[in-house]
Formats: C-alpha cells, structure tokens, sequence
C-alpha cells in the first residue's frame, strides 16, 4: 500500500470520526455542561484539521 492510499485512508477514517462527533454533538449538546461542549468543539476541529492536514498532504505527494 503506497504511502499517499494510507493518508487518504486516514482522511477518510478522520472525516469519518468528526462526522459521527458532529452528529453525537448535535443531538448531545443540551446535555452537555459547558466545559464537555468546549472539549467536544475541540475535538470536532482537531479531527477536522487532521483530515484535511491528511488530504493536503496525498495532495503534494500525487
């Protein structure tokens, strides 16, 4: 497996998570206090900017 298919695999499973953390968010947020809300927004980022770190990175390889 060439090095650009597992970055690209690794944005897809990012994209992934930070969907699924958006979807959990939305549907949790009420419940939430506003240091767990501020921790999920973070990691909804975090996973946001490692997708597309990923992506950019297949980018300049290929």
């Amino acid at each position: 497996m060439s090095v650009g298919t597992v970055l690209n695999k690794l944005a897809e499973t990012a994209e992934h998570t930070a969907e699924f953390a958006r979807e959990f968010g939305d549907q949790n947020w009420v419940d939430m206090n506003e240091t767990e809300a501020a921790g999920w927004r973070k990691t909804l980022a975090d996973l946001e900017t490692a997708a597309a770190t990923f992506r950019r990175t297949v980018n300049l390889i290929g």
